[in-house]
């Protein structure tokens, strides 16, 4: 029974590095997209309506699941670590 606990372990803690490394560069493809999206908002040009609901909507679902993830994560008191 040992040997199995161990080696469920071991499968969980691979399955947790392969989530971290998931979540890395899934954070790091968002900073290169929200780099870019502020170099043509730095451009000033006018969006047309769809852009600006693409946009808008996009905007909002983030805001939603960052959210929901500080609350769930974080409290609402906020952890000194993090700063909040």
């Amino acid at each position: 029974m040992a040997v199995e606990t161990r080696l469920a372990q071991t499968a969980d803690e691979v399955g947790d590095a392969k989530d971290s490394n998931e979540t890395d560069n899934t954070l790091r493809e968002f900073g290169k997209c929200a780099v870019a999206l502020r170099d043509v908002l730095y451009q000033d040009r006018s969006l047309t309506e769809a852009e600006f609901l693409f946009m808008d909507n996009h905007f909002q679902v983030l805001q939603m699941a960052y959210l929901r993830w500080k609350r769930k994560h974080i409290g609402p008191a906020g952890p000194a670590e993090f700063g909040v």
